[in-house]
């Protein structure tokens, strides 16, 4: 591992007051070697994709819509758009060069019954992603039961991959050991800390507040040694904010930041992670 760099990527999600073609070429100016972005229908990523070349960055994965992702458990048409959304997805990645699509299992933190529809549209989407030649990442999220349908009904394509999101795993699951579910087959990361789940009873979204490394409660120097365990040599990925959930202060320590500072900062920050595993 010493001998070999260890990458690090930065998402243009940062709330940080740009757009993604103002912050694409800041994230190559703080040091990251890639990014990822968001789709929805009518994104750019045709443009997003020659910018991050003309940059010196690798586009390594596109977040999929995950507004929807409750209604593809269900009956009824929204479930079979929910599924048609992320296939447009899958193509839009497949045209501009993006080998990972990150896909949540579903939103909602009292949903806790995944079924058979549900892994049938996932199925869809899954084989035209081994048409297309993408990765479909499945994040661990609210709902890990979710996950872990997909993982038993679908896990054996070599087009389904998991994304582990540090943060989700703090303040959503319990402090699982999420990549121990993904048996080696982990392919993306969402690297982020917070305060872990402040209610014991309660499992809120104003948890999950997607801080720099070592301003939660993370242990880094565990997760360093958890991603050595399942030989993980993609980018560090990171996924963070700049800005606080609602009537939470978490990121007041980050206000004295312009957005080129923010992403020196957590440049910083993914250097002293990188070392861990050194």
């Amino acid at each position: 591992m010493s001998e070999k760099k260890i990458r690090s990527g930065i998402s243009t999600g940062m709330g940080l007051g740009k757009s993604d073609a103002e912050l694409i070429p800041m994230i190559a100016e703080a040091g990251f070697d890639a990014f990822f972005t968001g789709w929805s229908d009518g994104s750019d990523i045709r443009s997003l994709a020659a910018l991050g070349k003309e940059c010196g960055l690798e586009y390594q994965s596109v977040h999929a819509p995950f507004q929807r992702m409750d209604r593809i458990w269900n009956e009824g048409e929204e479930g079979d758009a929910a599924a048609d959304e992320l296939i447009r997805c899958l193509h839009a990645c497949a045209e501009n060069g993006v080998g990972i699509m990150v896909a949540h299992s579903i939103i909602g933190m009292d949903k806790h019954s995944p079924n058979m529809l549900g892994v049938s549209r996932f199925a869809k989407v899954v084989y035209e992603a081994e048409k297309c030649g993408v990765t479909v990442a499945i994040e661990n999220v609210e709902g890990i039961e979710y996950l872990i349908k997909l993982r038993d009904s679908l896990g054996m394509s070599p087009a389904v991959g998991y994304c582990w999101d540090t943060g989700h795993e703090m303040c959503y699951n319990a402090c699982a050991d999420v990549p121990a579910l993904f048996e080696g087959k982990l392919v993306c990361l969402h690297l982020n800390d917070n305060m872990k789940q402040t209610d014991p009873d309660v499992i809120t979204w104003l948890d999950d507040s997607h801080l720099m490394p070592f301003d939660g409660l993370a242990d880094w120097t565990g997760i360093a040694a958890r991603l050595d365990r399942e030989n993980f040599n993609g980018c560090m990925m990171y996924e963070l904010t700049s800005r606080s959930k609602p009537g939470r202060h978490t990121h007041d320590i980050y206000a004295g930041l312009d957005a080129m500072g923010f992403l020196r900062l957590a440049r910083e920050k993914a250097d002293a992670v990188a070392a861990l595993r050194a």
